[in-house]
């Protein structure tokens, strides 16, 4: 009875986990318009950003499905608490940057910087859809079915992550507290995702 609950479970943590994903990108959108100023340029840089680590993320993901098929979930597991690491520590990562575009340093060494840590979190977002694909894909056989379930969810909890994050976290919280939430949606994930793991394996 148990095991079934587990695929439902993690479809739901996909889910939560897309939901953070945006309030992230929001989130971290708003702190480099301090560094980076708000125009087409700035949102051009952070978007094609995530793009870029979401990719690279999916080829990294699709290496890792391969050789740890026995532990697809634990990777997953630790790709959803480094998102959460990394987005409790966010506020301050980019208030460093913040003070970099102050003192003096470029507006080109400010884009680099924050490219380069931009991507750190996205190529770990990247890693996890391969990574369910394969698990999926175990127990339906189909692997075209196991990505539209995942991308659904996903999307589904991207759209909400972006609703939520206009109407109730900017207009309740602030920036800070709007990172630490989507932090703790990735660490209730993370428990989420080992308790399905052990279940799976009863």
């Amino acid at each position: 009875m148990l095991k079934k609950i587990a695929p439902i479970l993690i479809l739901s943590t996909f889910f939560a986990s897309g939901c953070a994903a945006l309030i992230y990108q929001i989130v971290w959108q708003r702190y480099l318009f301090t560094g980076l100023g708000v125009d087409i340029d700035s949102v051009t840089l952070i978007v094609s950003t995530f793009m870029f680590g979401i990719g690279i993320g999916g080829a990294i993901g699709g290496w890792l499905a391969d050789r740890w098929a026995n532990k697809r979930l634990v990777a997953y597991a630790i790709a959803e608490f480094t998102l959460a690491l990394f987005g409790f520590l966010s506020p301050w990562i980019f208030s460093w940057i913040q003070s970099a575009s102050t003192s003096g340093w470029s507006y080109w060494s400010v884009s680099v910087v924050s490219v380069v840590i931009i991507a750190i979190p996205t190529i770990v977002m990247g890693i996890t859809l391969p990574l369910l694909t394969m698990y999926f894909d175990e127990t339906l056989n189909n692997v075209g079915v196991s990505v539209g379930k995942l991308y659904f969810f996903n999307t589904l909890g991207a759209a909400f992550g972006a609703w939520l994050t206009a109407w109730v976290l900017f207009m309740k919280l602030g920036l800070n507290e709007s990172a630490w939430t989507a932090a703790s949606i990735n660490i209730f994930c993370f428990f989420c995702i080992v308790f399905a793991y052990f279940i799976s394996k009863k």
